[in-house]
């Protein structure tokens, strides 16, 4: 095997040839803090099945840096439903569970892009005029709006102005 393929072999086995951002995406997946959509995709699609307790809101508000009313507000979650569920802890509705893995997905996401906690947590909840004015979190309600917010992260990610 000649030098330079050597390199290239060892680089790419250390991940080395990978754009940084996707070496600090796998970082971060990895770092990840447990949450009740955790795991694979069959795992993340039974545990949905099978519900996902109202108790997890306090945890995603915190990690989002927002109040649980703010969060209520911003994904359209019926307030005082959850809140009340949340003390008994009570399943949340499809459509709820939903919006919460949207919500931990896209804050994954954007940590990966922006590389930074602080700047991740403002994105989210800034009004973006790529957004059509939009808090990013205010659109993760709909499917479309969530794939909006993905693919202006996707902008971002690779310096195409947003």
């Amino acid at each position: 095997m000649s030098n330079p393929a050597r390199k290239a072999r060892g680089r790419a086995a250390q991940g080395a040839g990978a754009p940084a951002g996707a070496r600090l995406a796998a970082q971060q997946v990895a770092a990840r803090p447990v949450t009740a959509f955790a795991g694979d995709t069959a795992e993340v699609i039974s545990t949905m099945h099978s519900g996902t307790p109202a108790s997890i809101i306090p945890g995603l508000a915190s990690r989002l840096g927002v109040t649980q009313d703010s969060l209520f507000r911003l994904l359209r979650l019926p307030h005082s439903t959850i809140k009340a569920g949340s003390s008994k802890n009570d399943l949340l509705s499809a459509s709820e569970q939903d919006r919460l893995y949207r919500t931990e997905e896209v804050l994954a996401r954007t940590l990966a892009v922006l590389e930074d906690e602080g700047s991740a947590k403002a994105w989210l909840v800034q009004h973006n005029r790529s957004l059509g004015g939009e808090a990013p979190l205010a659109l993760l309600d709909t499917e479309a709006g969530y794939e909006l917010v993905l693919d202006t992260l996707g902008r971002i990610e690779y310096g195409i102005v947003a």
